[in-house]
């Protein structure tokens, strides 16, 4: 009769059992988080997309450190530092062909929570003159005279800078 070596399956099952249960608790930790992060982003006064964006950002680091938490638990650090190398390549290379959009996005973050201008201000940037009728993370619109909406990059307004001008009443006219 052969003896089954408990103390050897459980050294081989209490990894994974330890990982599953840190993911179990990490997803309750993590979704309770969001919802605190949440709630105090939305007393802040941040635009939405920053509000958006900072949660994320909060959200994806704390999945980050539970992958890196079950990779080294799991003793698979020389199948996963290959790849997490090969990721930062790819990533490097993403990020150089969609720069321009980042560079907008990062300049939108800014305008957005300088709140230099507001919606229905009028500004001059870039040679246009018109009303600020909407601001999101990569692109300003502003309503010119003669009624065409213009799609500006924020990341050129930014760095192109801008006039505000005063808001036109019915007596100035």
């Amino acid at each position: 009769m052969t003896m089954i070596d408990i103390s050897g399956f459980y050294q081989a099952v209490l990894p994974y059992s330890e990982v599953i249960l840190v993911l179990v608790v990490a997803f309750f930790v993590i979704s309770l988080t969001k919802k605190l992060i949440r709630r105090f982003l939305s007393t802040t006064g941040l635009p939405p997309d920053v509000q958006n964006l900072l949660r994320r950002i909060v959200v994806y680091g704390l999945w980050f450190a539970v992958l890196m938490y079950a990779v080294r638990e799991l003793k698979l650090e020389e199948v996963f530092m290959p790849l997490m190398g090969a990721s930062v390549l790819v990533g490097l290379a993403v990020a150089l062909a969609v720069k321009d959009a980042l560079g907008d996005a990062v300049a939108g973050i800014f305008l957005l929570a300088d709140r230099h201008f507001n919606i229905g201000e009028e500004i001059e940037t870039m040679k246009y003159r018109g009303e600020i009728i909407d601001v999101t993370l990569r692109k300003t619109r502003l309503k010119i005279d003669d009624g065409t909406i213009v799609v500006l990059p924020n990341g050129k307004i930014d760095s192109s800078g801008w006039v505000l001008h005063e808001k036109k009443t019915d007596a100035d006219t």
